[in-house]
């Protein structure tokens, strides 16, 4: 039943096999090493199988020999891209989800590739006509197929570059990239002896060159900032919080404000206290007035040894059907000492006893009471 060639694969994957079991039960289960010794045994397995199925390339009946005695079968490269996409799929398990997810795209069209051209190669003796019915099979669907996931390669390619090179670098590169297609397309319009071979050749190298350096950006990964700021993930809810503490917007804020024509007050923090004073008017005061749905712009202004934030609480509200209630609000960045920022609110409805607004600052006693007619 078992060929010799197979009972080789065979026993080299159940060696890979048990191998790979204890390694994850006694190493690490989620260890580049794992997943190595899981493909080697994959890769026994399908050798195994193919060994069986082709009987170690023994010939046994007379139609099998007159078979082999045909002519021979065109050379194909879907054997080599099958494993290739196998060995990437392997790597995307230990590495990255997109590796992953091209590595699997790459298997099964390269699996459809290798199968049809099998089947092409059985329609007759004749390798001219088994090329025409390979064409007439997946040639309409081949072309546009190739052409979408390169491009979707070389986007992602260069998208990876662009994003991993400096602020500097990137308009250079991205200058040399443009004048490159722009230098190929006026070779191939007015060379005609550049069309064909040395076009493609010269499109291969560039692919090449494109898509390796879009593999070791993506090892190494966006460039510094991008990266601090994918990992602050500024729109998770609790980085919105307006507390004492900082957030990824506090980062690199101006905390000067140049234009005070607008400000309708000014909310001050000093010595632990927090007050309001009016335009035009030096008294301190603890409640401000503001129109109803206007924009309106109050200046925050701390002269408090630590980092403070001006907070306006607009009250509560629900949340659509759910029942659910909500505190309403904003806030400015954190401010250092002697610096300022300003706040522009609009308040479309006005203040009573059940809904009261104000303006607090976390860590600090008191508050200005917010008043909307």
């Amino acid at each position: 039943m078992f060929t010799p060639g197979s009972k080789y694969f065979l026993g080299l994957t159940g060696l890979s096999f048990v191998s790979a079991v204890l390694y994850m039960f006694f190493v690490n289960p989620s260890d580049l090493g794992a997943v190595a010794l899981i493909g080697v045994a994959l890769a026994g397995a399908l050798i195994a199988g193919f060994t069986l199925l082709t009987r170690d390339g023994d010939v046994f009946t007379a139609d099998e020999a007159v078979e082999a005695a045909a002519q021979p079968i065109t050379p194909s490269m879907w054997p080599m891209a099958f494993a290739l996409s196998l060995a990437i799929v392997l790597i995307g398990l230990a590495t990255r989800p997109i590796v992953f997810v091209v590595g699997v795209g790459l298997f099964f069209g390269s699996g459809i590739e290798w199968a049809i051209q099998n089947w092409a190669n059985r329609a007759s003796a004749d390798a001219e006509f088994n090329g025409f019915v390979r064409a007439r099979a997946i040639s309409a669907l081949e072309y546009p197929g190739l052409a979408t996931v390169g491009g979707a390669i070389i986007a992602y390619c260069f998208s990876r570059v662009m994003l991993g090179v400096s602020k500097e670098g990137a308009p250079i590169v991205f200058i040399v990239a443009a004048a490159f297609v722009l230098a190929v397309g006026v070779a191939v319009a007015f060379k005609p002896s550049f069309r064909g071979k040395p076009a493609l050749a010269t499109i291969l190298v560039a692919a090449v060159v494109l898509v390796t350096a879009g593999i070791t950006f993506t090892v190494k990964g966006e460039r510094h900032e991008l990266a601090e700021v994918s990992k602050a993930d500024e729109y998770n809810i609790k980085n919105r919080e307006c507390g004492p503490e900082s957030a990824p917007s506090d980062h690199l804020a101006n905390n000067n404000v140049s234009m005070r024509s607008s400000v309708a007050a000014t909310i001050t923090v000093e010595d632990g206290k927090v007050y309001a004073q009016l335009v035009g008017i030096p008294t301190k005061v603890d409640s401000v007035t503001v129109p109803r749905s206007n924009f309106t712009n109050i200046l925050f202004r701390n002269l408090d040894s630590e980092e403070r934030r001006l907070m306006v609480n607009l009250g509560t509200q629900k949340v659509a059907e759910t029942g659910v209630v909500e505190k309403v609000g904003t806030c400015t960045q954190l401010t250092g000492k002697g610096q300022e920022n300003v706040i522009t609110i609009t308040v479309p409805k006005p203040s009573s006893a059940d809904q009261q607004y104000s303006f607090t600052v976390p860590g600090v006693t008191g508050e200005i009471k917010l008043v909307v007619p």
